[in-house]
């Protein structure tokens, strides 16, 4: 019995020695992830892309995808900064002086879960880590729970080069889970490059274009001279929904499957 609450004393010293910790958030959707868990107060710093919500913006910018500017970083006197990888140029050295690196870079829903518990646990809000659980749990079942349109989707992640999400990308995954038949799935590369013609090969009933520095109505008007106006639909939508793995993914989802299951254009 002693062995035991001496066990449980160290855990609970464990995890809230970090309920005050000074944290980094180095990619978007753990951003996300720690501000929707009640952890926002705690960020001292991010990655250049962190931009939700609206409270992400001020935090000061110390790394992008490519590196972490370590002494920026260090400046902040962080405890914890949640990463992409530890390949990431500048983490090994944030370790080394002492931050404690996390590695959050999930590719399901399961572990898009299991880190929102993970980092609620570590920064002391496990109970509303799980609430915001649950609740896309919850949505997310009601999604599955319909059936399939079995619609057949192209995925334009780039237009110049064309290329598309292959079977391994999560893209495609969130197109089956709305109900959806990525045209591209078959393909096992994460995102591959294709041409025109396969596309008109597919006969794609939806294209699903980005909100991203493209012109959406130019490339409407490019599939429908391909495809046949009236024969495809257009769907644009903010690719940080369906892109970053994190507490959204379910307003991208459900955007999603409207559209599969839309007879018009959703603009």
């Amino acid at each position: 019995m002693k062995a035991l609450l001496v066990l449980l004393a160290c855990c609970f010293a464990s995890s809230s020695a970090w309920a005050g910790a000074r944290i980094l958030a180095l990619a978007p959707h753990a951003c996300e992830m720690l501000y929707a868990i009640g952890a926002g107060p705690q960020l001292v710093g991010a990655s250049s892309f962190c931009d939700y919500p609206a409270a992400a913006k001020k935090l000061p910018r110390v790394g992008s995808y490519n590196g972490i500017n370590v002494e920026a970083a260090l400046r902040l006197k962080p405890d914890i900064a949640v990463v992409i990888s530890r390949s990431v140029s500048g983490v090994k050295m944030l370790e080394k002086m002492g931050v404690r690196i996390i590695v959050s870079n999930p590719d399901s829903f399961d572990a898009v879960f299991n880190d929102m518990l993970k980092l609620g646990t570590l920064t002391n809000h496990p109970e509303r880590a799980t609430s915001v659980v649950a609740g896309i749990r919850q949505r997310l079942q009601i999604i599955r729970s319909r059936p399939p349109s079995g619609t057949a989707v192209f995925y334009e992640v780039w237009d110049d080069p064309l290329m598309t999400a292959g079977g391994p990308s999560f893209i495609s995954d969130l197109i089956h889970e709305a109900g959806g038949r990525n045209i591209f799935a078959n393909l096992n590369i994460e995102t591959p490059h294709v041409n025109v013609e396969s596309v008109v090969r597919a006969r794609p009933a939806l294209i699903v274009i980005p909100q991203e520095k493209r012109d959406i109505e130019a490339r409407r008007a490019f599939w429908e001279q391909w495809l046949g106006k009236g024969n495809v639909r257009i769907i644009a939508i903010n690719p940080d929904l369906l892109n970053r793995p994190g507490p959204r993914l379910l307003d991208g989802l459900e955007l999603l499957q409207q559209a599969l299951e839309e007879k018009t254009d959703v603009r």
